[in-house]
């Protein structure tokens, strides 16, 4: 299974509409708009994708959302993470 793909149109819109380029979803699969995604990009998502298969779908979730909730995004932890490890923003 590839886990790198082209965003699926309802996924598309919501990266579109927030502004984001990629999303990595608890199923194990990273989302991109638009596709192919850059090099950085690619390894950005991965580091989500090694921290999911980590702490498994559900930890995952919960922690991203509740680490958001108390940093934003800027200071989220997991992304600060990926971002050192993908030399991406």
């Amino acid at each position: 299974m590839t886990r790198h793909r082209s965003a699926p149109p309802p996924v598309r819109w919501w990266l579109r509409a927030s502004g984001f380029r990629a999303i990595t979803m608890p199923w194990g699969a990273a989302y991109y708009w638009p596709w192919p995604a850059d090099p950085g990009l690619l390894a950005h998502e991965q580091v989500h994708l090694d921290q999911l298969a980590r702490l498994g779908p559900v930890r995952f979730v919960a922690r991203y959302l509740w680490l958001l909730a108390r940093h934003g995004y800027e200071a989220h932890p997991m992304e600060i993470e990926a971002r050192e490890i993908s030399g991406h923003r």
